[in-house]
């Protein structure tokens, strides 16, 4: 991640100290054909814009998350404000909803996690392909001025002219607007590929950022989503542990009821043992039903 952003800081820098020190020549290429070239350079500016924003964003995001794994920070609503990945993790994740669950599946969560990454990557992408397209249209745009002004010198030449000196001026003439034509095909070429160029290695650098906190974030998410299903399944087996001690009690209380009827009289005793029978086969099958254990050996039933 600090790499990739020393490599962003650069580029810009280097992409300053070129702008100022040949300010003159660029000027000039840039007025022969100021139309198609300013929308290169609208493009170049709207670019580096777009690819700013996301490194400082996915920068920003990436201190934030590891401040909170480290223990630095803890996570809640307000100090998620500033970070929507962050905050779209944690309420996956349970951690600041209200139900404090996980209600998504791991994959689903990398998947949004992926899908908030790479938001924008398209208009980026497209912008590297626009600057290459409007430099094809000022090439063919000048090839087409220049042809044409060729076609119009080629019209206006005379053999017939005594003059050879008077001659060779109309052809120079007659040559500065096909040359006028080809300095503003080339010159559109010119910022064109080297907008896309600049482009390009913003979409490098920024791709090397994504990658980064994706794989970081990713790590942090296994973590605590294992953490947390390790957790959910000792509380179910608490939970069930809690259901079997309390229906053994219920039995043995059963079983203490039975004894103590045992010198009651003989018809009592059969009526009062037969129910006992039927409530214990309920209970044994009510624990059949819902707790999967080895063995209910602890709830045998003497009657």
């Amino acid at each position: 991640m600090v790499k990739n952003f020393l490599a962003y800081l650069f580029l810009s820098a280097l992409l300053v100290i070129v702008l100022v020190i040949g300010y003159d020549p660029i000027i000039g290429y840039y007025k022969a054909n100021p139309y198609i070239n300013g929308l290169i350079l609208l493009t170049l500016i709207v670019g580096f814009l777009i690819y700013t924003v996301k490194i400082i964003s996915l920068t920003s995001e990436y201190r934030f998350m590891n401040s909170v794994a480290f223990g630095k920070l803890k996570i809640n609503d307000t100090s998620l404000n500033n970070y929507p990945i962050t905050k779209n993790i944690a309420k996956n994740l349970g951690i600041i909803s209200s139900s404090k669950t996980i209600n998504k599946s791991l994959e689903e969560i990398l998947d949004e996690l992926y899908s908030s990454i790479e938001n924008g990557k398209d208009i980026s992408k497209y912008l590297i392909n626009l600057a290459v397209f409007l430099g094809l249209i000022g090439t063919f745009y000048g090839l087409l001025l220049t042809i044409g002004s060729v076609s119009n010198v080629i019209d206006g030449l005379s053999i017939e002219q005594q003059d050879f000196g008077v001659f060779f001026d109309s052809l120079r003439n007659g040559l500065k607007s096909p040359l006028s034509g080809m300095t503003i095909a080339f010159s559109s070429s010119l910022f064109g590929l080297v907008t896309s160029l600049i482009l390009g290695l913003y979409e490098i650098i920024t791709k090397g950022i994504k990658q980064t906190y994706f794989e970081f974030c990713e790590s942090q998410i296994r973590l605590y989503y294992e953490a947390s299903s390790k957790l959910k399944s000792t509380s179910n087996n608490n939970e069930n542990s809690e259901l079997i001690t309390k229906l053994s009690e219920l039995v043995e209380g059963i079983n203490k009821i039975n004894n103590n009827f045992s010198n009651s009289n003989e018809e009592i005793k059969k009526e009062i043992s037969s129910e006992i029978k039927d409530l214990s086969k309920s209970i044994k099958d009510l624990v059949k039903k819902w707790v999967t254990i080895p063995s209910l050996k602890v709830l045998r039933i003497t009657a």
